[in-house]
């Protein structure tokens, strides 16, 4: 049987979430309702995202962080998807921080590995 599953993560910025999702070309709703069956779990999330025939949620904390939520029966196929949904938000972040600390991308990579290198530099 399915069970309804919370999985922490250090997103915190709505809008940069949204960026790493278009990014990604995620279908996601604002706003949407959320039902897990099996649970009873029903309410509005900020964000429901749709992804090859599952659909799992970001909710606030009351740490000031967002969770995912969804049903464990599909975590196989959600769990890769979160790691490039992270990856893409602090993409995200660290350009915002590069950019008010005065800084100017100079170049960026992407591995083999999939890990984005950045190069950054600040003229005086």
């Amino acid at each position: 049987m399915s069970k309804f599953v919370k999985i922490k993560t250090e997103l915190r910025d709505l809008a940069l979430i949204k960026q790493a999702l278009d990014d990604l070309k995620l279908a996601y709703k604002e706003n949407s309702r959320f039902t897990h069956l099996w649970s009873g779990f029903h309410g509005n999330l900020p964000l429901v995202i749709q992804h090859r025939g599952v659909a799992f949620g970001l909710r606030p904390t009351e740490e000031g962080h967002f969770e995912f939520v969804g049903d464990d029966m599909h975590l196989k196929r959600v769990r890769p998807l979160m790691k490039q949904i992270q990856q893409r938000y602090a993409y995200h972040m660290v350009l915002n921080q590069v950019e008010e600390a005065g800084f100017d991308l100079v170049e960026e990579t992407v591995g083999k590995d999939q890990v984005i290198r950045l190069t950054v530099r600040r003229w005086q």
